[in-house]
């Protein structure tokens, strides 16, 4: 009687709900009754190859983010969920109400393999294909953590292996090659992935799966103001403590060697433990080399776009660079020609010939095209963009006092070039580039030298360019590295 009081509470309670399905089942050690499990409407995994052997709450697959536009797609589900190798493996179903459907592998369901994937897809074999209703269960070859993905829509289904890395600048690899964390024993219920110790330096990381960023369910299905396709996330970002598909990258404000854990738990989230170990190697204080990639100035592939930024004479916390800016696109440097502590500013707000402070996010053009001067200083953190400034200087000029109004050089963007005619006295032609954090101007020399512009960088002297007296047009083309005196 109790028994029942109990049952009958439970319907009047629930059954105003019309988004509560329900699954019976005889379970009652006096053989006379019943108990009633009820689970929400929605995808469920069930199956003999999991821990979820009948319908739970905890094999409930909830809303992912289409990559393509990183918000929650209503059609598209997931869920992480461990798998045993072998003929068992699980379903999917559906509850809808008192309805439920029984999915499995449709007949295009197959493995991707490596020449079948989108080069930012796991570089791990995974399936992919249509599901049907069956009782046919869908299987795995090897035991371990899976994603598991269906979007009703598109009528799709992905498994995905599951071993987690870390990538980013401020880890050994960069942005190119993930630092693969150890799995934990299998297990039905928990499991973790460890990287005892990782050196991370002060920049931005995040989690992938398998080295890849998502898988791709569609391509081509239209979701309006021009983007397309159905795309889930296989990496984590957001926060530490609030792991988030796809979200923003986690920045490491401290250099030092870490202990990452990132744990799952079935019918829970992910979660990520980031714990101080040591001291790291001493780094050199500041980089030999910086090198700007982006759209703003070329592309964001490093092997098309070689733009070096020249270091400041005594001061190794600078460089600078007059750079030719497209009218829109963004940048960011980095001490090496990879995603390896490259950087940007913390602030893509604001644009146009300001100063920035260092930080993550790309550094946005100022909006019109044209030659700017990008100064860098590591000392103070920060970034700072200006129309360029260049001047001749010394004894073809008679003056040996930097940035001198009569000196300088006009900027010529319609013909990319920046010109002077100047009537010259016989001597050394001399030039340098200015900026308001500028030091003594030789820090920042340079010179054409047989039809080139050379930098005198961290060096000496430049080789002496000698001028005749008269009426020189002197032009520098910093697109192409060329200038001539004429």
């Amino acid at each position: 009687m109790k028994k029942q009081f109990i049952k009958t509470a439970l319907w009047l309670a629930l059954g105003a709900t019309s988004t509560l399905g329900f699954v019976a089942c005889n379970n009652d050690d006096n053989g006379g009754g019943g108990t009633t499990i009820l689970v929400e409407d929605g995808f469920y995994i069930k199956g003999a190859g999991t821990a979820l052997t009948e319908l739970d709450a905890k094999g409930m697959m909830t809303t992912a983010k289409n990559e393509v536009l990183q918000t929650d797609r209503a059609n598209l589900k997931e869920i992480y969920v461990a798998v045993k190798a072998g003929s068992a493996g699980f379903n999917i179903v559906e509850v809808a109400g008192k309805t439920t459907k029984t999915y499995g592998p449709g007949t295009d369901f197959a493995v991707v393999a490596e020449a079948a994937r989108n080069v930012d897809e796991p570089k791990v074999d995974f399936w992919r294909g249509s599901y049907k209703e069956s009782t046919t269960p869908f299987t795995v070859p090897s035991d371990g953590l899976y994603q598991v993905v269906i979007d009703k829509e598109l009528m799709k289904v992905a498994v995905i292996p599951v071993a987690w890395g870390a990538i980013g600048s401020a880890t050994p690899g960069g942005w190119g090659e993930s630092t693969q964390a150890t799995a934990s024993a299998f297990d039905l219920n928990k499991m973790t992935w460890t990287i005892n110790e990782i050196t991370l330096i002060k920049s931005d990381w995040k989690l992938r799966n398998n080295n890849g960023w998502k898988v791709i369910l569609d391509e081509n299905l239209d979701l309006g103001s021009g983007n397309k396709g159905v795309k889930v996330n296989t990496n984590f970002g957001g926060a530490i403590n609030a792991l988030a598909a796809g979200g923003g990258n986690f920045v490491n404000d401290k250099y030092g060697i870490y202990k990452l854990v990132i744990t799952w738990e079935l019918g829970k989230t992910h979660t990520l433990a980031v714990t101080w170990v040591k001291d790291g190697e001493p780094l050199p204080e500041y980089p030999a080399d910086l090198y700007m990639i982006g759209d703003g100035v070329g592309d964001w592939v490093w092997a098309n776009t070689d733009l070096k930024m020249i270091p400041v004479n005594s001061h190794p916390e600078a460089f600078w660079k007059i750079v030719w800016m497209n009218e829109t696109g963004s940048f960011k440097m980095a001490p090496v020609k990879d995603w390896k502590g490259d950087f940007g500013c913390s602030d893509d707000t604001k644009k146009g010939e300001i100063d920035f402070k260092k930080g993550t996010t790309n550094i946005p053009v100022p909006g019109v095209a044209g030659y700017y001067m990008v100064w860098v200083d590591l000392k103070k953190d920060s970034i700072s963009i200006t129309k360029p400034e260049v001047y001749l200087i010394g004894d073809a000029v008679g003056s040996w006092d930097a940035a001198v109004a009569a000196n300088k050089f006009t900027v010529d963007n319609t013909n990319s070039v920046l010109t002077i005619t100047k009537t010259l006295s016989a001597g050394n032609l001399r030039m340098h580039a200015w900026h308001k954090w500028h030091g003594d101007w030789w820090q920042s020399e340079f010179n054409v030298i047989d039809g080139k512009i050379e930098f005198r960088g961290t060096g000496g002297d430049q080789a002496a360019v000698p001028v005749t007296a008269g009426s020189k047009t002197i032009s520098l083309n910093f697109k192409a590295g060329t200038g001539s005196v004429q």
